[in-house]
This record gives structure tokens, C-alpha cells and sequence, in this order.
């Protein structure tokens, strides 16, 4: 046996492709060439759960046989889960985002369609945890932005579920009404974004026990309601780093909110006018009130 196919059935589905896989085969049997049907996809020239299943479940493209459903992340859904969401990144690609006033889609995700195969297109990956508690820290970046869980409401999303080494679930935002995937002989299958947690019939929704919840924007998030922490980050899975600890993280973030903090003063009024009235001021070290102390 291989995968899920017999090698009986193998054998016959790398046949019947062997004409499409150089141009070279499509001119030595013409014959097979001409009466075969099958539509040349690239990907194809392996069958496809070799292709796909090979992959780690966080790395490949969603499929038909991932797909559950769609639904709309409402307020009320909000409520229930209550939590934050999270994205990790690094020095560089924050002040980008702080340039731009937004996160925006510095990524990219892949599905698989019935009649293209394999396509990539614009996103951004969130989720509902943080994994800064982990041993190596988030794998991802140095730097973790925090967005109140409000800024997923009204936008509509496809559910794909994974579940081989551990239960995974993604949410990826679509809002055009037009079905990519069907699940049975529904064309456009309505789910209730509840069943994907525990306590779904209570009124506090939980993250099932050790879930994954993976979240794919396509449309940018505003940074006026972030907040930004420095977190473990001793290994890099996008290469971009050799990994920081804490410390090194912490410095790292201090340096970008001290450069935000100058360019905020310089270009504002009132920091201006006070500064001419106080000519002292300008080039002292001093040390910031807390804005929730009431002193």
C-alpha cells in the first residue's frame, strides 16, 4: 500500500499521466494523448495526497477534503471567546507596519482548486495564541502584536480542519459569495463557529484542549488598537534571525518604541509650543508618567 491508494491504483494513476508530464511522452503516443480527457496540472504529475500530505499540516494548501464550511465572526462570537489575537514578527517588518498604520499582507496562503490546482494569494497569518509560553518562545518573531479579538467582527471566513499529530483548525477570511468548495450536496454550508470550541451550547466558549487555531486575514488590520510585547524567540522558523532571548528582544523593541516616541513629539504642536516656552527641556533625559497614574 502507499498512502491511501493501492499500489494497483497507484500504478494506474501515474499511467494515465504519464502522457502530460513532458511534451516529449505527448508526441510518442499520440494516440493516448489525444483521447485522454485528464487536464494537465503540474502538480498532478504525482498524485495528489503524495503531493500535499507530505507537507506538514501548518505548510500545505487547503483542500476540498480539509473544508467544513463558512460563517461570519459576528460580536457576539467575539463575547463568547473573549481572548486577543496575535502576530508575531520582527524588527524590520514592525516598523514597516508602524510607516503604514496597519498590519497588512506580508504573507501569503495556498489552497487547491478543482480546476487550476495549486494557487497562492495575499494574506496574513494571526492566531488565537500566543506561544510565548513555549520553550523556545513564538517561532515566528521577537515581537508580538496583540489585537483586541473585536478586530475579526463582520468579516466572513471558510473553515478547514486538520487532524492527524493534533487537531488543527483555520479560519480563513473570504468575502465573496462565490463557493470554492462544497461539502456534501450543499454548494454554500453554513457552520456554527462554535462547534470548533469547547463549551459551544455554554455561554463562555474555550480553546479546545491542545488545538490549534490558526487565522488568515486578507484584508489589513489597523494598528490603532495594537499593543506590542518582546517575547522568547529562540528559534526562527523564517530564517530572518538566528533566534533572540528575551533580553535581546526587549532591546530591541525599547530602540523601535524610542524612535516611534521621537517622531511622535517632533510632529506634534503642542510638544512644540511647549518646548518654546521651555527652552530647557529640549535634549533632557526625562522619565515618563505612567498614563494610568492619576498624579
Amino acid at each position: 500500500m502507499s498512502g491511501i491508494l493501492s499500489d494497483d491504483q497507484l500504478n494506474r494513476l501515474k499511467a494515465s499521466a504519464e502522457p502530460y508530464q513532458t511534451g516529449r511522452a505527448a508526441k510518442e503516443k499520440p494516440h493516448e494523448a489525444k483521447t485522454t480527457r485528464q487536464k494537465y496540472v503540474p502538480e498532478l504529475a504525482k498524485p495528489i495526497h503524495e503531493v500535499h500530505l507530505s507537507e506538514p499540516d501548518f505548510d500545505r494548501p487547503f483542500e476540498q477534503a480539509d473544508f467544513r464550511g463558512y460563517f461570519k465572526w459576528t460580536p457576539r462570537l467575539t463575547s463568547r471567546l473573549g481572548g486577543r489575537v496575535y502576530h508575531a514578527c520582527h524588527k524590520q517588518e514592525l516598523e514597516r507596519m508602524l510607516r503604514k498604520g496597519v498590519l497588512g499582507l506580508r504573507s501569503e496562503w495556498s489552497l487547491v482548486l478543482p480546476e487550476h490546482g495549486r494557487c497562492s494569494v495575499p494574506g496574513t497569518w494571526v492566531g488565537l495564541d500566543s506561544f510565548s509560553g513555549t520553550r523556545n518562545g513564538n517561532y515566528f518573531g521577537p515581537l508580538l502584536l496583540e489585537f483586541p479579538l473585536r478586530v475579526l467582527n463582520n468579516r466572513q471566513f471558510m473553515v478547514f480542519r486538520r487532524q492527524r499529530d493534533r487537531k488543527r483548525y483555520f479560519f480563513v477570511q473570504y468575502e465573496a459569495r462565490i463557493p470554492i468548495y462544497s461539502f456534501g450536496k450543499k454548494k454554500w454550508r453554513i457552520v456554527r463557529p462554535e462547534a470548533y470550541f469547547d463549551n459551544a451550547n455554554g455561554e463562555r466558549l474555550t480553546m479546545k484542549d491542545k488545538a490549534m487555531y490558526c487565522i488568515v486575514v486578507t484584508q489589513p488590520i489597523a494598528l490603532d488598537r495594537v499593543s506590542v510585547s518582546a517575547v522568547r524567540h529562540l528559534r526562527c522558523r523564517t530564517s530572518v534571525c538566528a533566534g533572540l532571548d528575551l533580553v535581546q528582544a526587549q532591546k530591541r523593541l525599547a530602540t523601535i518604541a524610542t524612535d516611534e516616541l521621537h517622531r511622535w513629539l517632533s510632529d506634534n504642536e503642542e510638544y512644540r509650543k511647549l518646548v518654546n516656552r521651555f527652552k530647557s527641556l529640549a535634549g533632557q533625559t526625562v522619565e515618563l508618567p505612567d498614563p494610568e497614574d492619576d498624579d
